[in-house]
């Protein structure tokens, strides 16, 4: 069963959401127009399956501005989709203007989409609150509870099992499993155009886009099939540099769009093809590098430059300089706008995640480590060899390694670099962050 949550801005949709899910998956505040675009989640609710919706705030005042009519659509689509609306008032507030318009927006969405349950639900109901008369909206006297505190969830739980609805046979509207699905974050500077390329991919208007920077704030997960394999496509709100972010809903954002990245497998690091890695895309593909993500560079735009193979070219060169430590980055030629090069995104995400994954065999692996050592021994310190006896891979996703040996810790940072260059190169792992540690081989004789 799939259930909605609409309302005006600030009346705890999201809370219910959060409450609803067992998780703080939405971000929430005290300003209006936190929430902007769908966020689904699975509940179970006292053993009823569910499939959430939370929504931006429904705004029937607003004339020629393009968030607010993107948002409402946002909501309308909700209803659209929903087997049972919850129609959430402020009973601290009573019944308000806003309130009524909604009531009868609710009802010319109803007459579009056809007729569906609504549930009038009074929040914050756990202290003083103003006994009104909502049943003048229109959808019955409605269920008093409090989000926050936990307070009326089980009438609400059993007002939602009074509605039957056809097909509904109990089985969960389950998301792609997170436990299969590869897990791609699109991350990059505000307006680069992360959402319009994820609508884009998905061939629907998913995600709320715009000319101004920063229309994104919580990090919204979509499902996507590629080719039979299962993807969570996630986009994150745009990260700006830590001194021009100046609201706490903001760095909120931002930091909730780094708990998406480090769940992540991939990173798709969106850039203007015009201004590429720019100081902050550096920073946020270092992060990722350092979180051991497959980090993949999307030029977006480049239906706005003259030849853009030669200035995808000259772009890669300069990522070879910037990101020494990762070798062989993938940078991709995008165009959200005219839907151009985004099944290769998901073609390269395929083929390093399988390598990010890969376990060599061990007796292989140290036949490679001995030609390699032959080939290029590690440098004399004062005087005195240092013995690399064995190599071990002891981790997948990233591959990690250990290297066992004597004086470990005189084995210079430089010599690590050159067997990391030739793991690449031996095993085709171009492009994918790997880990090597250096062991002090312990004595049998101590």
């Amino acid at each position: 069963m799939k259930i909605s949550i609409i309302g005006r801005p600030n009346v705890g949709k999201s809370t219910l959401f959060n409450r609803l899910a067992g998780s703080k998956l939405a971000i929430v505040g005290d300003m209006p127009g936190v929430t902007r675009d769908r966020k689904y989640a699975n509940a179970n609710l006292f053993g009823l399956n569910l499939q959430i919706l939370d929504t931006p705030g429904v705004d029937p005042f607003s004339r020629n501005n393009s968030l607010a009519e993107g948002m409402n659509n946002q909501s309308f689509a909700a209803i659209k989709e929903a087997d049972v609306v919850l129609f959430i008032v402020d009973a601290v507030d009573g019944i308000t203007e806003y309130d009524k318009a909604i009531a009868e927006w609710v009802r010319l969405a109803l007459k579009k989409t056809g007729n569906r349950p609504i549930i009038l639900v009074k929040n914050k109901c756990e202290g003083k609150f103003v006994e009104d008369n909502f049943r003048s909206l229109g959808f019955g006297e409605g269920i008093a509870i409090s989000a926050e505190h936990n307070l009326g969830i089980d009438e609400l739980y059993e007002a939602i099992c009074s509605f039957e609805i056809d097909g509904n046979d109990g089985e969960q509207n389950e998301l792609l499993s997170t436990d299969t699905a590869v897990k791609i974050a699109i991350v990059g500077r505000p307006n680069v155009g992360k959402s319009t390329m994820i609508n884009a991919i998905i061939s629907e208007d998913r995600l709320l886009t715009g000319d101004q920077a920063g229309i994104t704030r919580d990090a919204i997960s979509v499902d996507y099939i590629f080719k039979g394999r299962k993807f969570s496509i996630i986009d994150t709100a745009g990260q700006r540099k830590k001194s021009k972010v100046n609201e706490k809903i903001e760095e909120t954002a931002v930091l909730d769009a780094w708990r998406y990245i480090k769940q992540a497998n991939v990173v798709v690091v969106v850039m203007d093809i015009k201004n590429p890695f720019e100081k902050q895309d550096v920073t946020i593909s270092r992060k990722a590098f350092d979180e051991g993500k497959v980090v993949i560079f999307a030029l977006n735009k480049s239906d706005t430059v003259e030849n853009p193979e030669k200035v995808a070219k000259e772009i890669e060169e300069r990522a070879t300089k910037e990101f020494a430590q990762l070798p062989g980055a993938k940078c991709l030629l995008v165009s959200a706008k005219e839907k151009k090069g985004l099944a290769r995104i998901f073609n390269v995400a395929l083929e390093l995640v399988d390598k990010w994954s890969v376990r060599i065999v061990t007796a292989q692996l140290n036949k490679w480590f001995s030609t390699a050592i032959a080939k290029n021994p590690p440098p004399l310190v004062n005087g005195l060899p240092i013995k690399l006896k064995y190599i071990s891979q002891t981790n997948t996703k990233p591959p990690t390694f250990v290297i066992f040996a004597n004086r470990a810790e005189h084995l210079p940072k430089s010599y690590e670099r050159y067997l990391l260059n030739q793991l690449r190169e031996s095993f085709k792992l171009a492009g994918i962050p790997l880990r090597l540690f250096v062991r002090q081989r312990e004595n049998p004789h101590v």
